[in-house]
């Protein structure tokens, strides 16, 4: 067991973690990581093994309220989202598939406002927004191939097509899924 592993020193991390539960999570864990290697050195200089020696290293850090405090006075904190929106878009993303196959007329305008607030919203990072952006634009892709290639053309035969009609619109409720799990993740 290394010196940062020590029990007291866990619950230190863990109560600096609490405190800064509103920070972003990658400036949380920076700061934690940050803390977490001043603590190794400060025991090792202090050559710190028992308790009442750790102790005493932890209680000249600081009180992990006032370290709070200090990094969450520079930085603001992380936007609250309501999981309700959150929910709302998934599902909206989820209807716009069948949409965008079925009912163009809704489906386009749908699909654009659906983009347009996952791009706003601050939960999820930019490689998941892209991810979910792509599996939500192969509906209406796949729309536009089936108008501009000639009816003749690709002859799959009906066993073929169906599964590709059912894939088709899916992906937009695996992208919700997709992005679902990311949120809970990133929380």
């Amino acid at each position: 067991m290394t010196i940062t592993e020590h029990p007291l020193v866990k619950s230190y991390l863990a109560a600096v973690a609490r405190e800064t539960a509103g920070l972003s999570p990658e400036r949380r864990n920076e700061l934690l990581a940050d803390l977490e290697e001043h603590i190794a050195v400060a025991l090792a200089e202090a050559s710190a093994s028992g308790d009442d020696e750790i102790r005493t290293v932890l209680t000249r850090l600081g009180d992990p309220r006032t370290i709070a405090a200090t990094a969450l006075g520079d930085e603001l904190p992380a936007p609250q989202v309501s999981r309700g929106r959150t929910l709302a878009l998934l599902a909206l993303l989820a209807a716009t598939g069948l949409l965008t196959v079925f009912a163009p007329l809704l489906g386009v305008p749908a699909l654009i406002g659906v983009i347009w607030w996952l791009w706003r919203a601050p939960q999820w990072r930019n490689r998941d927004k892209a991810i979910a952006t792509a599996a939500a634009l192969v509906p209406p892709l796949f729309a536009v191939a089936l108008w501009v290639v000639p009816a003749g053309t690709l002859n799959f035969g009906l066993g073929a097509f169906t599964p590709v009609l059912l894939a088709v619109p899916a992906l937009p409720v695996a992208a919700g899924v997709y992005l679902l799990r990311s949120a809970w993740r990133l929380s």
